[in-house]
């Protein structure tokens, strides 16, 4: 059995990954491919108070975006024009429903009041790209409901969006998948105040085209903003049906809406933070991730060695360094993975309750 499965591994290790049809358009969820972005987390450790969870909330995780992020075609596109609308009737009809489905937070810190827009999701919870310190005291308001609590969950450094969870039931956004080369409404509420009616600015842009990397998988996981919209704060893209299929990052890249939703619960269900293994490695010739040190009292500590080639992380193929940091950041921390590795050309199996990324 050991020897077929090493032989089942050799193969999957040999399969090239191959770019979906060009002729299939509307794109499946960025989350779907076997490789999105390439997602390096700096350090790992496992938490043990809760305060150092905190801190491990604020992950220093960089994303790399080159030839697999969208590029806006400034050449054949003509740029975007921001409007200002002084009430939601003004914004595009496809608009005005996600435009009002958003909550307004009021986050009060000693001696300060921001009030902010934020994109609510399923499971009670909403994201803003504003940085929100762990200890803010946190209020939420909709047109029906006003000052109810907000409870702080914790921020993504990759796309760099603050995490809450709302003390009541609102319900989501309508979302759709990331489109390529599809008009879309950008709309930026403009809040001076928790009892003052927002202002929206809005614009007509147009998303980017998918690129391919080096290895033909194509990403769309985000795409830059017209330049025109540098002002635009907390913006959603809506598209042409009133659904939400991007919001604005503070690194003005727009990110897939339902990408950045995932991500979300993610963190949330990983105590505000995301999954690590516990191990530094590097991608093995032929495929896989060679464990080159196992940090202490990290879950691999009892289960790696220095050695291991692990293959698989949840059934989830680990063919570079790079997929495995990917598994880990779509992975929940405290949760329990399997974990499938080679050690002396035999394949073994191990589950690991995973630690939180630092």
């Amino acid at each position: 059995m050991e020897s077929r499965g090493l032989a089942d591994w050799w193969r999957r290790r040999r399969a090239r990954t191959k770019p979906p049809p060009r002729g299939e358009r509307e794109w499946v969820h960025p989350s779907e491919l076997p490789s999105f972005e390439k997602l390096r987390t700096h350090q790992i450790w496992p938490i043990k108070s809760r305060a150092a969870r905190a801190v491990a909330a604020l992950m220093a995780v960089a994303l790399v975006v080159g030839s697999v992020a969208l590029y806006l075609t400034q050449s054949s596109n003509p740029p975007a024009t921001p409007h200002l609308a002084q009430t939601l009737s003004q914004l595009p009809s496809n608009s005005q429903k996600a435009a009002a489905d958003t909550v307004d937070l009021s986050i009060s810190t000693p001696g300060h009041v921001d009030v902010v827009a934020a994109m609510v999701l399923p499971h009670n919870l909403a994201v803003t790209t504003t940085q929100i310190p762990a200890d803010a005291l946190i209020t939420g308001s909709t047109p029906g409901d006003v000052n109810f609590p907000v409870h702080w969950v914790g921020r993504d450094q990759v796309m760099g969006f603050s995490i809450v969870r709302l003390g009541r039931h609102v319900p989501a956004l309508s979302f759709a998948p990331l489109p390529a080369s599809k008009w879309v409404v950008a709309v930026s509420p403009i809040l001076k105040s928790s009892t003052t009616p927002p202002q929206y600015a809005w614009a007509n842009t147009i998303l980017g085209d998918p690129k391919s990397d080096a290895t033909g998988v194509i990403s769309y996981l985000s795409t830059k903003s017209d330049a025109n919209l540098n002002g635009f704060v907390d913006a959603i893209a809506v598209n042409q049906n009133g659904e939400v299929v991007a919001v604005l990052s503070t690194d003005h890249l727009w990110y897939s809406a339902q990408f950045v939703a995932r991500i979300a619960y993610i963190v949330a269900t990983g105590r505000g933070c995301h999954a690590s293994l516990g191990i530094v490695g590097l991608t093995a010739q032929g495929g896989g991730v060679t464990v080159s040190r196992v940090i202490p009292k990290s879950p691999a500590q009892w289960k790696l060695k220095k050695g291991d080639v692990i293959t698989a992380l949840n059934g989830t193929p680990t063919e570079t360094f790079d997929a495995l940091d990917t598994a880990l950041y779509l992975t929940p921390a405290f949760s329990v993975a399997h974990v499938s590795f080679v050690r002396n050309a035999t394949v073994h199996h191990a589950d690991m309750t995973l630690a939180c990324a630092l």
